[in-house]
């Protein structure tokens, strides 16, 4: 095993889950970034093109599984939160075909991600009590990044 192969290993055995999709919301959301910078060149360069189109469909990608983990009967998010994300998810969807179209708004789609991101601070999971946990399947997201 590589040093860094034992580093992921010891970064996935003591991240929490909200440490996970902080860091892959993180990433993801960095990507949306670049592609609003690429996004009035993407027409004419085909490189900015797949940038802009990899950042929306990994984005998309990431909330089809939060999704999908607000339906595991292993996540313990109160009911009402768990509506909400799929709402959130629902949307995501329909701006990211939007937005592929080059009609959609990426700025909107940052600004969703940061507000949850502040929601899943790592120092903000340290309050006296725990706080619930949703399933795992976020994990195997990450290891595509």
């Amino acid at each position: 095993m590589s040093g860094i192969d034992a580093y992921k290993k010891t970064i996935n055995q003591t991240a929490t889950s909200r440490d996970t999709e902080y860091r892959l919301l993180a990433q993801v959301t960095s990507e949306l970034i670049k592609a609003i910078d690429n996004q009035n060149d993407a027409k004419n360069d085909p490189k900015k093109m797949s940038q802009v189109a990899s950042a929306l469909n990994w984005n998309k990608q990431v909330w089809d599984v939060f999704v999908e983990d607000c339906g595991t009967a292993g996540n313990q998010l109160p009911r009402e939160l768990r509506a909400a994300i799929v709402s959130l998810g629902i949307w995501v969807t329909k701006e990211t075909a939007l937005a592929l179209e080059g009609e959609g708004d990426i700025d909107s789609l940052v600004a969703v991600n940061r507000d949850i991101m502040k929601g899943l601070k790592p120092e903000q999971a340290t309050s006296a009590s725990p706080q619930p946990q949703p399933s795992s399947a976020v994990g195997s997201i990450l290891d595509k990044a």
